[in-house]
């Protein structure tokens, strides 16, 4: 006998979207220099639903859109529709009226084969039925409906109890989450995504996705590629957020394996924050040893990364690895971070490093901030970054202004390359050609001299900055740019002089390396405060001038 909805009413109803306002700024930042902050948004879940609906099959015998779970629609009113499907309960969610929300669809499927039970797993796998729609399970209506796979009784504590599987060869779409203008505050999590095309389109504002699965396989160990082709990958993207979607938070999932984006937020001011990007679920990956296979058709498919462009977003604390797509040899691997919008903070990311510590690397750029119009005002502070096959961190576009890049550390275990057509070579900080020359040929702060622990300098031979924030990062005499540590930051007097104390006395093969950031409009000419600036030369104790530093050809990829 199937469940029936449980209507619960409550004196005052909570609904949700509470703000708590973090700021996670790896260092004091001067009052002096205009800089932005991180403001990470905790979302609180709904607690208190007015109804819920209990999904009580694991199969999916049609496509209907007006079954539900517990009315009949259709003629004079008779007996629920049998079973409960989750579609059902979507169907049956949508055509409820303001007073019914918020709504839970929870989970108590049997422990039962013919219901998508997997003993072995100790999971529940919904295979969905061959719509004709071009969304699977079509659209979230009128808000405030939660979709929650972790509600199910027993079940495994690893990972997602209920798994989607997308029918035939991936080409539909999930799910939409909201359909117009108004269907917000939704939540969708404890759920795993298979063989979609887009498994998630978020549509509207406030919307919570969180401890979801996108593309991975049943345990979690290897990306389910769709029509069993590498050149498909998992699919086209795990969440799209639409540029009608602003407010959401996207936390704690993991994507593996897309031919597109692992996510693409084009609405405002959202946040992504804690994801797995290109790992398995336990935030490791299979990495090719061998030098000579590493970002081969044979490493890893840790599929693409993570495209911002929609203004004032936020991604904070995710983990990008192994991050590749099987394309063809000649093309650009994906970004693990795209930027092409303004006022975006990237902040605390670890991009080329698993979570068992291993250095994995990515096949592309770390972070590119890129686009016609943008970015402009963006923060990206307090990354870690290792091994990208391209730069670390690039900046190109010709309106690209205002872009303070801080406290970042890049490890580079090979040279740089230079990617055969490309004007400039890869490099730990690469400001492109699309720049204002101005920009991209100004110099940073230098070091004039090194004693012990005290370091004194100037502005940039021919680039004044007065009171600039000069950032000091070591660096080894490897012949590699990197910034290895952040050794610590001053601010520069109205002639430009600085001084320093580092924590610890330099190696004869240890050396510093500097940025500066401008303070005010027209420093760095035609740019706007808070902009920072190319990495410097190498600077150790025994150049001259208190310097030395060495020029290398880039390796050319043909």
């Amino acid at each position: 006998m199937f469940k029936r909805i449980v209507i619960v009413l409550v004196n005052t109803m909570l609904l949700m979207l509470l703000l708590i306002s973090v700021v996670a700024a790896a260092q004091d930042i001067p009052t002096n220099i205009t800089a932005k902050s991180a403001d990470p948004i905790s979302l609180s879940p709904i607690t208190d639903p007015v109804t819920v609906i209990t999904v009580t099959s694991g199969t999916d015998p049609d496509d209907s859109n007006s079954k539900t779970c517990y009315t009949d629609p259709v003629g004079p009113p008779g007996p629920p529709t049998t079973p409960c499907t989750l579609r059902r309960a979507i169907v049956e969610a949508s055509a409820l009226g303001p007073e019914a929300r918020p709504i839970l669809i929870r989970f108590d499927i049997p422990e039962d084969p013919a219901e998508g039970y997997d003993p072995v797993l100790d999971v529940w796998k919904i295979e969905l039925y061959a719509t004709t729609d071009t969304v699977e399970l079509g659209r979230l209506k009128d808000g405030q409906v939660i979709i929650d796979g972790s509600t199910q009784p027993g079940g495994r504590s690893d990972g997602p109890k209920i798994i989607l599987l997308g029918p035939g060869t991936g080409n539909k779409d999930g799910l939409v989450v909201g359909d117009v203008a108004g269907d917000n505050a939704n939540e969708i999590r404890g759920l795993a995504f298979q063989n979609f095309r887009v498994h998630l389109y978020v549509n509207t504002n406030d919307n919570i996705i969180e401890n979801n699965w996108f593309g991975l396989s049943d345990d979690g160990t290897e990306p389910v590629l769709r029509d069993d082709d590498p050149e498909n990958g998992t699919g086209t993207a795990g969440i799209d957020v639409l540029s009608a979607g602003s407010g959401n938070l996207i936390q704690n999932n993991v994507f593996l394996g897309f031919d597109g984006t692992a996510a693409s937020i084009r609405g405002e001011d959202n946040i992504f924050q804690n994801n797995l990007v290109g790992t398995k679920a336990d935030g490791t990956i299979d990495k090719q040893t061998l030098p000579s296979l590493i970002c081969t058709e044979v490493d890893w498919l840790g599929g693409g990364g993570l495209t911002v462009q929609g203004n004032g977003s936020q991604v904070l604390n995710n983990t990008f690895a192994g991050v590749r797509q099987q394309i063809f040899a000649i093309s650009t691997q994906p970004s693990a971070i795209v930027v092409a919008a303004d006022d975006i903070v990237v902040q605390e990311n670890i991009i080329g490093i698993d979570s068992s510590d291993t250095k994995v690397g990515v096949c592309g750029r770390a972070i590119y901030l890129a686009g016609a119009n943008d970015p402009e005002d963006s923060l990206v502070i307090s990354n870690t970054i290792v091994n990208p096959g391209m730069s670390g961190i690039s900046v190109n576009g010709a309106l690209a202004n205002g872009n303070t890049l801080w406290s970042n550390i890049i490890e580079q275990s090979n040279q740089w390359i230079q990617v055969d057509g490309n004007a400039l070579p890869e490099t730990a900080i690469q400001l492109g050609k699309s720049l204002p020359d101005a920009y991209e040929l100004f110099n940073p702060a230098q070091v004039t001299e090194i004693n012990g622990t005290s370091v004194t300098g100037s502005s940039g031979v021919g680039s004044p900055c007065p009171n600039c924030l000069v950032q000091v990062f070591l660096d080894d005499t490897d012949l590699v740019t990197e910034t290895l540590q952040f050794l610590g930051e001053t601010t520069a007097d109205a002639s430009g002089n600085w001084s320093l104390t580092l924590p610890f006395t330099l190696s004869n093969n240890q050396g510093l390396r500097t940025t500066s950031t401008s303070n005010q409009f027209n420093v760095i000419p035609g740019m706007r405060a808070g902009t920072t600036t190319k990495l410097s030369l190498l600077y150790t104790t025994g150049g001259s001038n208190g310097g030395d530093y060495e020029v290398f050809l880039p390796f050319i990829i043909r």
